[in-house]
Parts: structure tokens; sequence; C-alpha cells
């Protein structure tokens, strides 16, 4: 059995990489590829991978695979590659509440649950029959990267947990109780451009402000008098006793 795994995250990859060397995954035969969108894929070259094109590739996966499993992969998987082979999606939101981009960013601002979603995929993003689910849940100091961070540690003790299960197919896949709802990322660049007069609670100011709140990455700004951006992040520490 051919198994390809499409990803851009590294952290999930060589947990991949790590379980299936496990005596069990020993009759499957895993190949890993990252999108060839992705502007940054050295670390990812350097755990073996190659590139991918899924939107191109659709005939050659269904010739050459049984099985794809998505993890962070950066493009939309479309319609016939989908509908043709089976395809199962980890993805870092607790479907079906915010669907889309940055699922984590989301419930920090609108408060519904946050966690990780295993699920077959259809045409529709972050949409089809759910395998397994974990609920995270998010403090009042968490920023984007913190509940990202434990949003990964999440899935990956599903993939180490269930991973034989989702190849062998043995799971009772269940839909959704709603459709929920769904953010693009379009979405998420109107919540970085911040308005200086915009009204609210401080509470709300400060859920903005670390939903924004990722790493090294510039997101939250404003537009200062001379109109140039001015980025903006927050630091919030819980005391230590």
């Amino acid at each position: 059995m051919n198994i390809l795994v499409v990803s851009d995250n590294v952290l999930l990859v060589s947990e991949f990489i790590r379980v299936t060397k496990i005596d069990c995954f020993a009759p499957f035969n895993f190949f890993y590829k990252y999108s060839s969108i992705n502007k940054t894929p050295a670390s990812l070259i350097s755990l073996g991978m190659t590139a991918i094109n899924v939107k191109t590739s659709v005939k050659e996966i269904l010739a050459n695979y049984d099985l794809v499993i998505s993890a962070h992969c950066k493009q939309i998987f479309p319609k016939d590659l989908v509908s043709g082979i089976r395809c199962i999606n980890i993805h870092p939101g607790l479907n079906p509440h915010n669907r889309g981009w940055f699922p984590q960013v989301f419930s920090i601002i609108n408060g519904k649950p946050a966690g990780a979603t295993v699920h077959i995929m259809d045409e529709e993003i972050d949409h089809g029959d759910i395998i397994v689910q974990s609920i995270v849940d998010l403090c009042e100091y968490d920023t984007s990267q913190t509940a990202y961070d434990k949003v990964q540690q999440a899935e990956i003790a599903l993939i180490e947990k269930h991973l034989l299960s989702w190849i062998n197919e043995d799971y009772i896949g269940t839909k959704p109780a709603e459709e929920g709802n769904y953010n693009g990322i379009q979405d998420f660049k109107a919540l970085c451009e911040l308005d200086l007069n915009q009204k609210g609670t401080l509470q709300e100011h400060l859920n903005l402000l670390r939903a924004l709140t990722h790493g090294d990455y510039a997101n939250a700004h404003y537009i200062n008098d001379e109109g140039e951006k001015v980025f903006v992040k927050i630091e919030l520490a819980k005391e230590v006793k």
C-alpha cells in the first residue's frame, strides 16, 4: 500500500517519520511531499521531501497511491483528487468551528472551541466526516503562537495513537452536527489592519492583539500619519509564585 503524505509542517512530518518506523507499519510505503507553492521549503527538503503541485498532479497521484494524508498542506485539494482517492486531512482546528485559515486565531477572538481534527476530505474546505478530534483548552494569556503549539501537540498525539487505524480504514466517520463557520485568508488580513478608532472593551482589544501575535510574524499593524505601517505585538506572562 502506497501512502502519500503531503505537508508543509516540519514537526508533523517528523512525527510521521518517527511513528512509521514501528514494525506494524512495515507493510506500507510512505512518500513525503511538500506543496510546490511553499516559499521556504529548506527544512522540509532536509527531511528528504520533494515538491508536488496537488492541483496539477491528480492523475499521477491517482495512479501511484492508495491513500493521501494532508498535514497542513498549503494547497487546497481539487475535487477530482478527493473524489478519486481516499484523502484524510489533519486540521489544526476543532471542526466545524473556525474552519479554514488559522483556526486558533479566530478561536481566541470569537471564543469558539479550539483543537485538532482528523477528517475525510470532500470538495469543501475542512468539511468532511470527522474521524477523530482532540479539544485544546486555551487560557487568557495564550497568543496565536502558544495556542498553535498546543494544537500541534494534540495533532502529534492523534498521529501516534490513531495512524494505523486511518490507514486500515478502521474508523467510523461522523458528520458534524452543524456546518459551523469558515474564515478565509481575507478575513485574517482584515484582522491585521488595526483601526485605531475601533471601540471595544480592553478585553476585546487584548484578545485581538494576542490572536495576531505569532512568533516573528508581522501581523497586527496600523498606519501612522506618514502613511507607514507600524507593527504591534503583545507579550503576556502569568505570575510565577
